[in-house]
């Protein structure tokens, strides 16, 4: 795949994620206009407020900051800014020049081929979920992997308020279980002919195990074998390091910032 095309779709598969999450809780609210996309999410937790460019309209930093504030406005709440590095360099230098905060630098990384599964640790079976008993193990799994990295367990479980809407054909979530007890989680999402990675987690009793590895490894060899081209994703600090161990290569970043609202 030429470089070009990898980011072109790797940012629709990006863009389709935050579309995905805004139909798992029907208090979500999603607005897409003019090159322009905002999820007024579940919660006024800003992480899970979206603002980004989308297609390939480029619609100016003024033009999107100022859609974003009035929409967001409107909705008493803060919200995160997600940018494109490769094309977005405008209203990257927009957002620095607000001052905002500069939550993260989010390599976008690429896997090219199917890894190896390898053998999960004892005591541990790892499954795809099919129903609405693993769904909602899903869902509070992934709530409460990402209160370590400030987002309250409470949030996490709101944006998945109707977890059925996880069993469609084009989601591949992944749960690993210990003694039976759900503890961590990844999910591949196909769009565009590529799948991306999101909701990696593993809950903080269990971490140390290679457990989020294997989860990653499992919903990117479903995606392989439905035919995706490549599965992407964005790189948090912590899983940064694994996704390189496990033959991921960075192609660029997504850095996204808070505005306060």
């Amino acid at each position: 795949m030429e470089h070009d095309e990898l980011l072109e779709l790797s940012d629709h598969n990006l863009a389709e994620s935050c579309r995905e999450i805004s139909r798992w809780n029907a208090n979500t609210d999603m607005v897409e206009r003019n090159g322009m996309l905002f999820v007024a999410g579940a919660d006024t937790y800003a992480t899970i407020n979206f603002a980004m460019r989308v297609g390939r309209r480029q619609t100016s930093a003024d033009t999107v900051m100022a859609g974003a504030r009035e929409f967001f406005a409107m909705r008493k709440r803060p919200f995160k800014i997600i940018i494109s590095s490769h094309r977005d360099g405008d209203l990257l230098e927009r957002c620095k020049r607000l001052e905002l905060y500069h939550v993260s630098r989010s390599p976008g990384m690429v896997l090219d081929r199917p890894s190896e599964l390898g053998a999960l640790p004892e005591g541990v079976v790892l499954r795809h979920v099919t129903d609405e008993e693993s769904a909602g193990d899903f869902a509070r799994v992934a709530a409460r992997s990402f209160v370590s990295l400030g987002q309250p367990e409470e949030v996490g479980l709101k944006v998945f308020g109707d977890p059925g809407a996880l069993l469609v054909p084009y989601l591949h979530p992944v749960v690993a279980y210990f003694d039976r007890e759900p503890v961590s989680c990844a999910l591949s999402l196909l769009s565009h002919g590529i799948a991306g990675i999101y909701y990696v987690g593993t809950v903080e009793a269990a971490r140390g195990r290679g457990l989020a590895e294997h989860c990653t490894r499992a919903a990117g060899e479903a995606a392989f074998k439905r035919g995706a081209r490549c599965v992407v994703l964005q790189a948090s600090h912590m899983g940064e390091p694994v996704y390189r161990r496990m033959g991921f290569r960075e192609f660029t970043n997504y850095p996204w910032f808070i505005h306060p609202g």
